[in-house]
């Protein structure tokens, strides 16, 4: 059975709740003025993504990523909302694959799978190994 509308509007709406919550706890101390201005927002649209009333647009996330700078598991959480509210690519991975002619054709073929953790650790070091020193 399809989703509703309704069912993936309110999924929306959790997910920007949790990407307004990942982002309001990577600023931790920061005054929401200061960070809002850095990134070129008013702190008002600042308080709007950290409440889930709005998304950030993807100029404006990218700021707010490098500006607030997080790590690890909260980076992650951050790029799987922000994937689930655009459906879309966060837009650094957006540029790798613009910039890349073929490579939408390259991800089609795991289409329909989902990839193991191993089958990620595989594709790393070959990604890896395309990167020169």
């Amino acid at each position: 059975m399809a989703k509703s509308k309704d069912s993936d509007n309110k999924d929306i709406k959790k997910q920007r709740i949790k990407l307004g919550k990942y982002l309001r706890k990577c600023r931790g101390e920061k005054s929401l003025r200061s960070i809002a201005l850095a990134v070129g927002l008013s702190p008002s649209n600042l308080m709007y993504i950290e409440e889930g009333i709005t998304a950030p647009r993807p100029e404006i996330y990218i700021e707010l990523i490098k500006k607030l700078e997080p790590e690890g598991k909260i980076k992650k959480d951050i790029e799987r909302a922000y994937m689930l509210i655009r459906e879309a690519p966060p837009p650094d991975v957006y540029e790798i694959i613009k910039n890349n002619e073929g490579l939408n054709d390259s991800l089609r073929i795991i289409e329909g799978h989902t990839l193991t953790a191993e089958h990620l650790e595989e594709l790393n070091t070959l990604l890896n190994s395309f990167i020169k020193i």
